[in-house]
């Protein structure tokens, strides 16, 4: 795989267009749209694949939605909110925003998401499912996710901080890049591709 760019968001992040998304979307979208700076898929004829992976997905979103749920039962729960805290809807804003219309694939895993989307990203190249590919590592902080991480080991994360933010690369078939054993630090990683 060859790199052609690559972008970083973090919570703070200011993005016009997507009002309604939530932080983990809008993470995703930002440091998707700095990775391709200066390419227009709109007008270019290039089949252009996303893949978002993260360890837990949007679950801020997801709490908050379940919060809502206990509170005022499903009658009075928000439809945004509920569409938000499904996994691919950060890819779903990405493919929008940029508009892109090709394949897109959410990767969600405790063991090594990033290097489980590079392979994803690799197969696709290998087996022409895809000229470009957008590859998207996005996680978010949370108090209820916090507590829990003190009393468990994730790889990616040392045991005291959770990171917030959002990395993405955009790839070409080509043979400058390896897939490394293990990624235990994503946006390091990418950092320093």
């Amino acid at each position: 795989m060859n790199l052609l760019g690559k972008g970083f968001a973090d919570k703070n992040t200011k993005i016009k267009g997507i009002r309604r998304a939530d932080i983990f979307a809008k993470m995703a979208v930002s440091a998707s749209k700095k990775a391709c700076a200066g390419f227009d898929f709109e007008n270019e004829n290039t089949e252009i694949s996303i893949i978002v992976a993260t360890l837990f997905g949007p679950h801020v979103t997801t709490f908050n939605f379940l919060d809502n749920l206990l509170d005022y039962s499903d009658s009075g729960v928000s439809p945004t909110t509920f569409s938000h805290s499904v996994h691919n809807a950060a890819a779903s804003y990405i493919a929008t925003s940029l508009k892109i219309n090709g394949q897109s694939l959410t990767i969600t895993s405790f063991n090594d998401p990033f290097k489980q989307a590079l392979i994803l990203a690799d197969a696709w190249f290998e087996f022409n499912q895809a000229k470009k590919i957008l590859v998207c590592y996005v996680e978010e902080e949370s108090d209820p996710l916090i507590a829990a991480h003190k009393h468990c080991t994730f790889l990616s994360y040392s045991k005291d901080k959770i990171s917030t933010g959002a990395a993405s690369i955009l790839l070409e078939k080509g043979n400058n890049m390896k897939i490394p054993e293990k990624i235990l630090h994503p946006f390091t990683y990418i950092e320093g591709l």
